[in-house]
């Protein structure tokens, strides 16, 4: 079978029995949904990309017969935009009669901002549904705790290399084409148990376009940056990036680890850009670039189309060579000069841990209580000339040395 389409989704399972590997969750979701009632508690898809979350969905709903409403759920962080979404599938049945089913995805980056309420109303419209409500994540951290305690959590794992190399000889042999033994090795390994991205990386391979990845060498994302603009050519200059230990996640979701937001190439290469001495006319050219580059990414992500993230790189080492060619730039993981950053570094802890104590006696959030609060706290304790030690009594004692720091910054500033 030759087709156009991308092998994730040609060979995307129609029935439950056709998927791979998870069998015991599958059976655990079908055994939920056979029995549900009103009021059962949602269940919520634990569980890395590529493996069936979404395509289980689809299939219950296909088998089980029910209208199917989907929506991603890290779209619409707010309370209001949540609620406007889902109370109204909650409370109406489908316009044919049928039965309906919910279908929640990136639950857990809805909790990307503290003050919008977003993640508390999901988990109040959670207590007690009145249709099926299924929920997907990608990890069952921290983030969703509260969520979690409302549903039944079902984990998925990635598959399996047996069942990978299974699935990978049927579409092969389906579509007519042939890949070596090693090669189908390193396809597998480099999937890292994700169906979708070994499908992608499969069809590449057999028409040409990609190597397996048996033969790359990963460097650090610095070495990767310095060796490109120190490239004599834009060959040398593609292939440095393209070794990069590196990745272009969503620019709608901020990163989970420093070490993760480290590796973070479009970030990398802002800060990079940014902090570095070149003329304003060079540095324009290529934050643009970098824009449309970042567009691309995001729609990308929205649409799911995962196997054109392998334009991107091209895309940013041919987009930048011109401008950056001949210009002085090196790696910098900071977009600014540690002389100026070192300060606001230093500030924004302090304020952080002043938010902490303050906002849950003022009953606000953090954010509020940084950037409107504790502004007007600090001017007026100037004013009346309170002790920070006094107001800080019944804080911790550290809140007096923060308080005092600020006033010190407030008082300074003025006197300029």
């Amino acid at each position: 079978m030759s087709s156009a389409l991308m092998w994730s989704e040609l060979y995307r399972p129609k029935k439950i029995e056709q998927m791979v590997g998870n069998e015991e969750a599958r059976l655990a979701v079908v055994k939920w949904l056979s029995g549900w009632v009103s009021g059962t508690k949602p269940l919520l898809l634990v569980g890395p990309p590529g493996t069936g979350k979404t395509t289980l969905v689809h299939a219950l709903v296909r088998q089980f017969d029910y209208d199917l409403v989907e929506t991603n759920a890290s779209d619409t962080r707010s309370r209001d935009s949540l609620e406007a979404r889902i109370i109204p599938v909650l409370n109406n049945r489908s316009i044919f009669g049928r039965k309906m089913m919910l279908f929640l995805d990136e639950v857990d980056g809805i909790s990307g901002r503290e003050d919008t309420g977003g993640l508390d109303a999901l988990v109040d419209m959670m207590k007690e549904p009145t249709v099926p409500v299924i929920m997907a994540a990608n990890s069952k951290s921290v983030k969703i705790k509260e969520l979690a305690k409302v549903c039944k959590t079902i984990e998925f794992s990635p598959v399996p290399p047996r069942l990978l190399l299974m699935f990978l000889d049927h579409v092969l042999s389906a579509e007519g084409k042939n890949i070596g033994p090693g090669d189908k090795i390193a396809l597998i390994i480099n999937s890292k148990g994700d169906i979708r991205t070994l499908l992608n990386s499969a069809q590449s391979a057999a028409a040409g376009y990609a190597a397996t990845g048996k033969d790359t060498v990963e460097i650090d994302i610095a070495d990767a940056i310095n060796g490109y603009f120190a490239a004599k050519s834009k060959a040398d200059a593609v292939a440095m990036l393209s070794k990069a230990d590196a990745s272009y996640p969503d620019p709608r979701f901020g990163m989970v680890s420093p070490e993760e937001r480290r590796k973070d190439m479009m970030a990398a290469l802002f800060s990079t850009i940014v902090s570095s001495r070149i003329d304003h006319d060079s540095m324009a050219d290529m934050l643009d670039v970098l824009s449309k580059v970042d567009v691309v990414v995001g729609r990308v992500s929205r649409q799911r189309r995962w196997s054109l993230l392998r334009y991107v790189g091209s895309m940013l080492a041919y987009g930048l060579y011109d401008p950056s060619k001949g210009k002085e730039i090196r790696y910098s993981q900071y977009s600014m000069p540690w002389p100026v950053m070192g300060p606001i570094f230093a500030r924004s802890q302090t304020i952080r841990k002043l938010a902490s104590l303050i906002a849950p006696a003022a009953h606000i959030s953090r954010r509020t209580c940084g950037t409107l609060f504790l502004p007007y706290l600090v001017q007026a304790m100037i004013t009346s000339g309170t002790d920070p030690a006094e107001f800080a009594a019944n804080f911790e004692e550290s809140m007096a040395e923060s308080l005092a720091k600020e006033i010190d910054r407030t008082k300074g500033g003025a006197k300029k």
